[in-house]
């Protein structure tokens, strides 16, 4: 039976050649948009699934209230993790990540020889908590003895090639690290960067403070422990104990938060951290990939409705046969499910080609065996049952129930008690098309905006090289007057921090407009004389750091949100006194000379906080301003000029625009993927307009007929043949609107600086669906209205 089943749809599928291909088409466009959809929410939900006790390990967040301002850091302090280990019962593990900071690491061996920045001091304890593949090793005693170094295998093979590094050796300063250990390379679905893990106990035991943050820390809980009941109660026992005395009399205080790993790369959005996922986007291509299989299925509901004539005699004969009802609903249903199987059949090999194209787009690594995963499996299934079960359901019932005297004699041919339901299917269409190009207008506009907003500094031609060795910092000056003597060179500056890297906040005496000084967290850098004129800074009110006075050895500079914070009317003259370590020397005072315009040291994720530039001359980074005419010109003089004053250590510079917008660069992805399948959503939509122009021409031939006996012109027909759909998209309209809307205000409320949802966007969406359904209907209409009306008068 079934056998036979499948042979016959063959057969219409096949007889119907048109009706088949669109849609094929159709489904096979919605099935390939929605499971790439699906493979890339999954590859978003995936991150640190990987590792064993991964339900038992949070990260430890520290919340910061002070009288006027508060913010979160997801980090803690270097005595926490002991603290926790040793007093408190829920703990089974507590793991420290402490960056080493831009170190020369050396193979002299190889002459290999790489600055690092993602060389971590780790406890030993790393592998009990965390699940990192060895390739050689023992992950039990790794990390147990100092200089005790584990590499990565990039790393590895950056250094050694493909020699077996276990027991040899790299150099930094004055230590020799011994390589105990080599892991598998990270995955990318993970929020964990490194390349290299060093043993905690290779740094004093003393080190770190109660007072000082920085430092990643994470818990694995015993397997009963109450994370909720064990947060409150060490957040606020360390509190009292240990951070109280120090904070209370500066109005501040603490607490922390157990942030569990699976949710950190989708639902952190804490200082520091950027490029990682966002939960909002989830939601928003999960139910893209709905629409488009929904989508989808109204089109094949309307396509086979707007058949029904044309098999309206088939149900007649076959039911005058002996055929029942459940026997030709099964036949009707095994077609929609073997066209459905088709769709998918074909989107899978255009998944398998595309799959490279989807990933560059993505900047995912997304295996086309991810769809072997039970998950994406369940999909599959989901999607025959969705599209081919319940999508043909409709068809099936709509079409077996036709009564075989009626149709024998052409009465049940037109379905028109069945129109309502067809023109709720396009409205849907209609209305979450409008919705998805509004929402695509508007994600355009907030990256466009993102990208031309002014920030406050010029971030163009900028070339920034880390100084983090102070023998690279005693050559600054020479190196600055020689790149001076270079046409190419506008100007040098350095400082210790740059626009779109996380500054310092140091509590601190700040003068006051009446009251004398009070004690804030204020954030801090340090600059030279020139670091305002390379990076373009606008002053508002004084003045630049000047080498012509020498009290600005002790200067300030402070943007206008300082200003606003302090309430200074005259901020000129006003002092910051920094607490000395040392009980021996005075505190460093710092006297503000000019106010610098806002400026965007973040993303536009984060507002523009209070900010103070103290003067310095010894700083860690570089900054040289180039012309735009002859970049190469100006990079090769800077590497002859380095290579020259700093022999043996390699020079490695970044472009100051590329770093900063590299905080967009998931956004930037996520709104191309939006807009691609928007625009796919809006063309599959339009194959279902093709089914309503194709059911509503055949439904009123008739009618045309007569009109035009009657004198109707082909304008006057088209006008009327439009006007339906014009009531469609004004109801459409009525529901999209309000919907985009609303959806388009929630995702911009995550930008602390956002651009309008202008009225122009709607009126495009409008025009633009109105202009689609034009053009997509117009075909059948124009055919319709130029038609003989003879042959529609015609009884057959």
């Amino acid at each position: 039976m079934f056998r036979n089943l499948i042979k016959v749809a063959i057969r219409n599928i096949t007889k119907e050649k048109i009706y088949s291909l669109i849609n094929i088409l159709g489904l096979t466009i919605g099935i390939s948009c929605s499971l790439f959809l699906v493979l890339y929410i999954l590859d978003e939900l995936s991150y640190d699934t990987f590792h064993e006790k991964k339900g038992r390990i949070y990260r430890v967040v520290t919340h910061f209230q002070e009288p006027d301002n508060a913010f979160s850091w997801p980090n803690a302090q270097i005595p926490l993790a002991q603290e926790l280990e040793e007093k408190y019962s829920e703990v089974s593990r507590a793991v420290r990540f402490i960056r080493t900071g831009r170190e020369l690491f050396v193979n002299p061996e190889k002459d290999r020889r790489f600055y690092e920045e993602s060389f971590y001091y780790t406890d030993s304890s790393v592998f009990d908590v965390f699940t990192f593949d060895f390739i050689s090793g023992n992950a039990s005693t790794a990390l147990v003895q100092p200089n005790a170094l584990v590499l990565t295998a990039s790393a590895a093979e950056k250094y050694f090639d493909d020699e077996d590094p276990i027991g040899q050796s790299l150099q930094n300063r004055d230590k020799t690290y011994e390589i105990t250990g080599v892991i598998e390379d990270l995955p990318y679905n993970s929020h964990l960067e490194f390349d290299a893990l060093i043993s905690r106990t290779t740094l004093p035991n003393e080190i770190g403070s109660w007072g000082s943050w920085g430092v990643p820390t994470y818990v694995l809980l015993n397997k009963n422990a109450d994370d909720k009941s064990f947060e409150v109660n060490f957040s606020e026992q360390i509190y009292t104990t240990h951070l109280r005395p120090i904070f209370e009399d500066f109005g501040v205080t603490m607490e922390y938060e157990l942030q569990p790993l699976e949710s950190i790369h989708l639902y952190s959005n804490l200082a520091g951290e950027s490029g990682g996922g966002d939960i909002s986007y989830i939601y928003i291509f999960a139910s893209v990939a709905f629409f488009m299989i929904l989508i989808a299925s109204i089109n094949y509901m309307n396509l086979a409705t707007a058949r029904a004539a044309r098999r309206a005699k088939e149900v007649g004969i076959r039911k005058t046969s002996g055929s029942s009802r459940w026997q030709l609903i099964r036949q009707f249903l095994t077609e929609s499910i073997v066209i459905t199987v088709i769709a998918l059949i074909i989107s899978l090999v255009l998944i398998a080609i595309l799959l490279p194209s989807f990933n560059y787009i993505s900047g995912k690594e997304i295996l086309f065996s991810y769809l072997l995963q039970p998950k994406v499996m369940l999909s599959l299934l989901a999607i025959i049952l969705i599209v081919g079960a319940a999508g043909g359901s409709y068809p099936a019932f709509y079409l077996s129930g036709f009564e075989p005297a009626e149709v024998l004699k052409g009465q049940k041919s037109s379905g028109r008690s069945n129109a309502g339901l067809r023109k709720v299917l396009v409205v849907a269409q209609f209305a979450i098309s409008i919705t998805m190009v509004i929402s695509t207008l508007v994600v355009y506009d907030q990256l466009q905006f993102i990208r031309s907003k002014d920030l406050g500094f010029d971030k163009e031609h900028v070339v920034s090289v880390k100084m983090p060795e102070e023998e690279l910092r005693n050559n600054y000056e020479v190196l600055r007057n020689r790149l001076l003597d270079n046409p190419q060179v506008i100007d040098v500056a350095s400082s210790n921090s740059k626009p779109g890297e996380g500054i310092s906040k140091n509590i601190m005496n700040v003068e006051t407009e009446k009251q004398g000084d009070e004690e804030k967290g204020i954030d801090v850098f340090f600059a030279d004389y020139d670091f305002v004129n390379v990076l373009g800074f606008e002053i508002v009110d004084g003045r630049n750091f000047d080498r012509k006075f020498a009290t600005d050895t002790a200067a300030a500079l402070v943007n206008e949100a300082m200003v606003a914070r302090m309430a200074w009317e005259k901020p000129l003259g006003k002092t910051f006194t920094l607490p000395n370590s040392s009980d021996s020397l005075p505190d460093p005072v710092y006297t503000v000379v000019g106010v610098v315009k806002d400026y965007h040291q973040q993303s536009f994720y984060n507002t523009i906080e209070p900010l103070a530039i103290f003067f310095r001359e010894s700083n860690f980074q570089l900054h040289v301003k180039l012309k735009g005419d002859n970049l190469s010109a100006g990079i090769e003089a800077l590497e002859e000029n380095w290579a020259e004053l700093n022999p043996g250590k390699p020079l490695q510079y970044s472009f100051l625009e590329e770093d900063f917008d590299e905080q967009y660069q998931a956004d930037i992805k996520r709104g191309q993927i939006f807009t691609l399948f928007s625009a796919l959503t809006v063309i599959i939509a339009c194959l279902g307009l093709l089914g309503l122009a194709a059911y509503t021409t055949q439904q009123r031939d008739k009618e045309i007929g007569i009109r035009k006996v009657i004198g109707a012109t082909v304008q006057h027909i088209i006008l009327l043949i439009y006007k339906d759909f014009a009531i469609l998209i004004g109801i459409a309209v009525i529901i999209a609107f309000p919907l985009a809307f609303f959806l388009m205000r929630d995702w911009l409320s995550d930008f602390a600086y956002q651009t309008d949802i202008k009225v122009f966007t709607f009126i495009v969406s409008v025009l633009l669906t109105a202009l689609i359904t034009i053009l997509a209907v117009g075909f059948h209409t124009l055919k319709a209205a130029t038609a003989n009306p003879v042959k529609s008068l015609r009884d057959n």
